[in-house]
């Protein structure tokens, strides 16, 4: 959590040198969640897991085409895991905080692209099993539980129909391995999409 409270801080001085006022906004969506193994027999076992994201989204203008796009995020995340005759739902609530830099011509309408570092922190998690009792997921730096930070690579296309409204999608790529195993990876991979409004400057 220190780490991303230092990341927040970096971006909050470095965001003061712009000279526009920023925008603020809200979004949300769905995200469509993947994970991805080193392990090929949990890799054919390992299936989507679908969930939300909801948060805020301020705009810091560079230029003319281009502004710095900080998020902070509340998004569901995780996997699915058959069975044969059941299925182990991995879900993981987290707090994402992408820093996306977004090109697109400075008009009301039309197509914006960006890309820039997603960082994340796990809240908290479970195992849903078929017919048992959720079980907690475990956090830490042991074998057996899970890493809390984690660090991905984000890519977004959308469409503003307006200077406040705007649909859009992203990917993000997961870079961090969520397990201590030096013999196993777990990255999570998102694609996500979202509706998002801004308030009147």
């Amino acid at each position: 959590m220190k780490k991303l409270t230092l990341i927040a801080l970096l971006i909050t001085s470095t965001t003061m040198v712009f000279a526009q006022a920023p925008k603020f906004g809200f979004k949300a969506g769905l995200n469509l969640n993947n994970v991805s193994s080193n392990d090929e027999e949990l890799n054919e076992e390992l299936g989507g897991r679908t969930s939300i994201h909801l948060g805020v989204i301020t705009d810091f203008t560079i230029s003319k085409s281009l502004s710095f796009q900080p998020q902070l995020l509340f998004s569901g995340r995780g996997a699915k895991e058959s069975h044969g005759d059941h299925s182990d739902v991995y879900d993981f609530n987290s707090l994402e905080l992408p820093l996306n830099f977004v090109y697109g011509k400075n008009s009301s309408k039309g197509v914006f692209v960006g890309m820039g570092p997603s960082l994340g922190y796990n809240l908290n998690g479970k195992i849903k099993g078929h017919d048992e009792d959720p079980e907690n997921i475990e956090f830490g730096s042991g074998e057996g539980q899970i890493k809390r930070f984690d660090i991905g690579l984000n890519a977004l296309l959308g469409y503003k129909f307006s200077q406040r409204y705007f649909v859009s999608s992203n990917y993000s790529l997961g870079l961090s391995n969520w397990s201590n195993s030096s013999n196993s990876t777990w990255k999570n991979n998102i694609v996500g999409i979202s509706i998002g409004y801004f308030l009147k400057k």
